[in-house]
Parts: structure tokens; C-alpha cells; sequence
């Protein structure tokens, strides 16, 4: 909850932001003073005027106050629009200096925290919270300052004035303390709660909108609707709570500020007729208690507002505090280009759920050999490879290549040396030039070329609207699935690694187009250590070794004439796939299962109020 840190805390830490623009700040700090100081002789020269300069008709001491009340007016407002623009140029350092901090360290951040995040509240994170200390930098901060300052210097003219009066003024101010006890707590607290519900409803329209063709194929519209009105109706209903809650905070502030100039009047008109006060002096004072309670009221509006900006602050502290859970030693060393000489000794590992998915795992790649993992889904597979690169620490046992520990080596330049296509393709919204880029930063436009070639990828780019310079749209919209996997394949080419890592590389090809891209990936993988995972045996009989996994265990490994004969795992996947009239060759492993064994849905409203239910929960 918001409570478990104090505001101060919380605004100590957010000003380490601002430390490195302390300069302009401090500036901008002065220009305020100014201003602030150039108004203080107002007042003053009110009262001088009604009570000496109308008296005596004194006109020529009436011009000169006027002409120095016009350049004081000059000199202030230059002061304020070079203070705003000094300012506008802070706040968007230091915000952008949050949002840089805030991206570098969710990237720093495991592959299994965005497994158990979603995207849209990622993004919320990011983008709105990040928004809402804005208000915190812009207006909140400067009339926090200015009224400050100008507080400051009600309180001393007052008491300079009428001290008595001052200090009967002042007996008013107790009440702003005891509104801000009353208030404060709720206004932050519920401000959290408002922002995690907005960053339910980011999650919910980010998964909706990259679910839409789905949502269309089976005419989900108004169900998906339905889910979004109840995700918005309940961050709109604590919304309303926050903001009648701030209604009430304002109203009680307003209130206490009617009070004191009541106060002044009617005991200034009893000075005024005890001779103790004369009318200029009450002009005066009233222009200055103005000072104190007008900033007063104010001051308590900005400490509501920066409640709210608080409660987005705590959830970007939230975000920073998160650790890695794999972390680079301060002693880790470079390892340069690998042979690829791959380990796993004894290693297992289990994933939030806590189940098993690896148990005493041991296998060795020597480099430039290609090893296959086989196996029916859910063994381990993708998770073992998942290790090489270091996305997941294993809880027992370790992975050395080269005969070093990966844990001692730089996790970039570790990372460096593999190269990776996995099922998943991902593509960034540019060009295909970009995205094969992507591989190897420095690449030459002959270099990507290459690797397209390579990748039997650069006929159809050729084909496309402006070649390689064509933007592909989000996540490749605008490709087909294998023309996807190919670019993600020159990708990985690009980058010349000395592991290759194909995890249902080829899934998404049609025969012809497998056929192609495994006889290009040939003589790649002959310098390269490759690991394969496919689900069609038949892209992997030729491997220098097929590991088969069970049960999260290696259960055998060797060439596919010796498993066939001695391992019974393995020869059931064969037979599945060679030996079963039924499947086809296109599908993998797992027997598709025919018409009479799918159980029918009974009707359309059987099927609607399930998935009601489900919303529901």
C-alpha cells in the first residue's frame, strides 16, 4: 500500500533526479524570490498613498509612485517568463532522465518478471505514472515555491504592520495543520489505487488490441467489450471516491481561508476607532494578509495534487527497487569469442509454480556440433536452451562453455557469442533492413544482404514495395509467418555467434520452404555449436547428437539408429510421426485428433456464459 513510505522519503529520493540540473534550478529559484519581493512594495505605497499623498494632493509624488510601480510591474513579469522557460527545460530533463532510468532498468530485469507482467501494465508504469510526476515538476512545484516565499513574506509585513493583529491572524493557521492530518493519507492512498486500477485497464486494451483478429474470427466483439467496461468502470468508480475526497479537502481549505479576513475586519475596524490603526494601515495589512492566507489555501491544493503526484512516484520507486534475478559478478570477465564448448553439469530448475521443469540435467556439445532436443511438449526443452544464454539461473548444477562458469563471464559478451530464432518470431515496427540489422549493429547494407541470401529470405524481400527499405509494420504485420521466421533467421546470421540456438526455427515454413532454409543453415552450423529443437524428427535424423528429454530428465542421447533401438521414449516419437498413417507429414508429433473425439459445444449461449464467467472472475 501507498502508506509504507513517507512523503519525505519519497521526495528525497524523486530530488536526486533534480541534482543534476541544481543550476538552472537554483536560477529559476532566484527569479522566483524576485518576483516575489517586487510585489512586496505594493502594499506599502497603498497605504502611503491614502494616508499622506490623497490628503495633500500631492500630485507630483503620485506620478513618481506611478512610474515606479510600472517598471516594478516591467521587471517582474521579465522575471517570471525567463523563471518559466528555465523551468520548462528542467522538468523535461528530469523526466526524460526517469524514463531513460525506468526503461534501462526493466531491461536489466529477468526474462521471468515479464513473463508474470503484462505488457499494458508495464506501459503504465512507463508512460502514465511517469506523466503524473509531471504535474508534480510543472505548476505544483513553482507555486509550491512561490507561495512559500510569499508566505514568508506576508508573515513578516503583517507582523511589521500590526503585530496584535498578526498574531490574532495567526491563531487561524492551526486548522490548516489539522486538515492536512485528516486529509493527506487518504488523498495518496487512494491516488494508488486509482493508478492501479488505469494500469488494469492499459493491461486489458494492450492484450485486446493484440488479440483483435481473434476477437473478430470468433465475433467476440461485445464480450471483449463487456470486459473493458467492467475494468473501467471500477478504476472510474474509485476515481470518483478520489476526487469527492478532494472536493472535500478544497472546501475545508476554502473555508479556513474566508475566516481570517473576517477576523481582520471586524478587530481592524475596533483598532480603526480606538485610534490604534489608521485606514491605510488596514488597507495595507488586508493586501498582505491576502499573502498569508491566499498562499496558505493554495499550498494545501498543492499538497493534495502532490499526493497524487506521490503515489506515482512510490510506484516508480516500486519499479526500481525490483533486482534482477540474474545479476553480473563485479569480477566477471570478458570471454571474447568462444569456441562453444557447452556444459551442463547436474542442473535443474523450476519456475515460479514451482514445479520441476529440469531434474539433474547433464549434456555436452563440443564445438561445431550440432545437437537436436526431442521430446513431447512441456519436457524442458526450450527452458534447458533458455540457460545457455543466461535468461534463467539454474537452481542447481551449472552451465560452463569453454570449461568457464557462464555466471563469471559479462552477460553481454556472453550473450554476444549466441545467436538465437526461436518459434515466436519478433520484429520491430521498421524496415527489413532494420530488423535484420538487428543481428549486428555495425552490419554493412552487403553484410545484411548476405545474410538474407542466406537465410533464402532476399527473393521475396527484393519482391516487396521498396526492398529492403520496406517498413514491415508492428511485429511484421505486413509479412507472412515465414517471411517472419526467414528475416529472423538472417538476424541470427548477421551476428555470426558461435552458438546457434533453433528453436522451432522452421516451424512456421511449408515443406518446400524447410527444405531450403535447412540446406542453407548446413554449412552455418558446421562451425557453429547448435542446439535444435523441432517437433518434426525429421529436420533433426542426421544431428551429431539427439538428447531426448522426459519427465524434465535425459533420459538417452545419441545418434538416431542407436535411440531407435535402445531408447523406447524416442522410438515412440519416431513411430508417431513415420509409422502412424494418420498423421500427416506436415503435422507434428501430437495425433490431431478426429471429429468424434471433439466434444461439441452444446449451444452458443452455453459456450457465452462460460467465458461470462470467466470475466467474472
Amino acid at each position: 500500500m501507498a502508506n509504507k513510505h513517507s512523503s519525505l522519503k519519497l521526495i528525497l529520493r524523486f530530488s536526486k533526479f533534480l541534482k543534476p540540473y541544481w543550476k538552472k534550478g537554483l536560477a529559476a529559484l532566484f527569479l522566483m524570490l524576485l518576483a516575489v519581493v517586487l510585489q512586496l512594495p505594493m502594499p506599502f505605497l497603498t497605504r502611503y498613498l491614502i494616508d499622506k499623498v490623497i490628503i495633500l494632493r500631492d500630485f507630483r509624488t503620485l506620478n513618481i509612485i506611478g512610474f515606479v510601480l510600472i517598471a516594478v510591474l516591467l521587471v517582474r513579469a521579465s522575471s517570471i517568463f525567463i523563471e518559466r522557460v528555465l523551468l520548462s527545460t528542467f522538468r523535461a530533463r528530469v523526466l526524460f532522465d526517469i524514463r531513460i532510468a525506468l526503461f534501462q532498468h526493466l531491461q536489466r530485469l529477468s526474462l521471468s518478471f515479464f513473463h508474470n507482467k503484462e505488457t499494458g501494465y508495464l506501459m503504465s508504469r512507463v508512460g502514465d505514472d511517469v506523466g503524473a510526476v509531471q504535474g508534480l515538476l510543472a505548476d505544483t512545484m513553482v507555486s509550491f515555491v512561490q507561495n512559500t516565499l510569499t508566505f514568508i513574506a506576508g508573515v513578516a509585513c503583517t507582523l511589521y504592520i500590526h503585530p496584535k493583529l498578526a498574531l490574532i491572524s495567526f491563531s487561524i493557521l492551526p486548522l490548516y495543520a489539522l486538515s492536512l492530518k485528516v486529509f493527506n493519507k487518504r488523498i495518496r492512498n487512494m491516488s494508488y489505487e486509482v493508478r492501479e486500477r488505469y494500469a488494469n485497464v492499459q493491461k486489458d486494451l494492450q492484450e485486446l488490441l493484440s488479440g483483435i483478429s481473434i476477437i473478430k474470427a470468433f465475433s467476440r466483439e461485445k464480450h471483449t467489450a463487456i470486459r473493458m467496461v467492467r475494468s473501467t468502470k471500477e478504476a472510474v468508480r474509485k476515481e470518483v471516491k478520489l476526487n469527492i475526497l478532494s472536493a472535500l479537502a478544497g472546501i475545508s481549505s476554502t473555508v479556513i481561508s474566508a475566516a481570517g479576513p473576517l477576523v481582520l475586519i471586524w478587530y481592524g475596524c475596533a483598532e480603526i476607532m480606538r485610534g490604534d490603526l489608521t485606514v491605510g494601515g488596514l488597507v495595507a495589512f488586508n493586501s498582505f494578509i491576502r499573502y498569508l492566507f491566499g498562499p496558505t489555501q493554495a499550498l494545501m491544493n498543492i499538497n493534495f495534487s502532490v499526493q497524487r503526484s506521490l503515489a506515482a512516484c512510490q510506484r516508480i520507486f516500486e519499479m526500481l527497487d525490483l533486482q534482477p534475478e540474474v545479476k553480473e559478478k563485479k569480477e566477471a570477465v570478458e570471454p571474447g569469442r568462444l569456441k562453444g564448448d557447452v556444459v551442463l553439469q547436474d542442473v535443474s530448475f523450476s519456475y515460479d509454480s514451482g514445479d520441476r521443469i529440469l531434474d539433474g540435467v547433464s549434456l555436452r556439445a563440443r564445438p561445431g556440433q550440432i545437437v537436436a532436443l526431442v521430446g513431447t511438449s512441456g519436457v524442458g526443452k526450450t527452458t534447458l536452451v533458455s540457460l545457455i544464454p543466461r535468461f534463467y539461473d539454474p537452481e542447481q548444477g551449472r552451465v560452463l562453455i569453454d570449461g568457464t562458469d557462464i555466471r563469471d563471464m559479462r552477460l553481454r559478451s556472453l550473450r554476444d557469442n549466441i545467436g538465437i530464432v526461436s518459434q515466436e518470431t519478433f520484429l520491430f515496427s521498421s524496415t527489413v533492413r532494420e530488423n535484420i540489422r538487428f543481428g549486428r549493429l555495425g552490419a554493412t547494407d552487403q553484410e545484411v544482404t548476405e545474410a538474407a541470401r542466406l537465410a533464402q529470405a532476399h527473393e521475396f524481400i527484393t519482391r516487396l514495395p521498396e526492398g529492403y527499405d520496406t517498413q514491415i509494420g508492428e511485429r511484421g504485420v505486413k509479412l507472412s509467418g515465414g517471411q517472419r521466421q526467414r528475416i529472423a533467421i538472417a538476424r541470427a546470421v548477421l551476428r555470426n555467434p558461435s552458438i546457434l540456438i533453433l528453436d522451432e526455427a522452421t516451424s512456421n515454413l511449408d515443406s518446400e520452404s524447410e527444405r531450403a532454409i535447412q540446406q542453407a543453415l548446413r554449412p552455418l552450423m558446421k562451425n557453429r555449436t547448435t542446439f535444435v529443437i523441432a517437433h518434426r524428427l525429421s529436420t533433426v535424423l542426421d544431428a551429431d547428437k539427439i538428447v531426448v528429454l522426459d519427465g524434465g530428465k535425459v533420459v538417452a542421447q545419441g545418434k538416431h539408429s542407436e535411440l531407435y533401438q535402445s531408447c523406447p521414449v524416442y522410438r515412440r516419437l519416431y513411430d508417431e510421426q513415420f509409422l502412424n498413417p494418420r498423421i500427416e507429414e506436415e503435422i507434428p508429433i501430437q495425433q490431431q485428433p478426429s471429429a468424434s473425439e471433439v466434444t461439441p459445444v452444446e449451444s452458443v449461449e452455453e459456450f457465452d456464459h462460460g467465458y461470462l464467467l470467466s470475466l467474472e472472475e
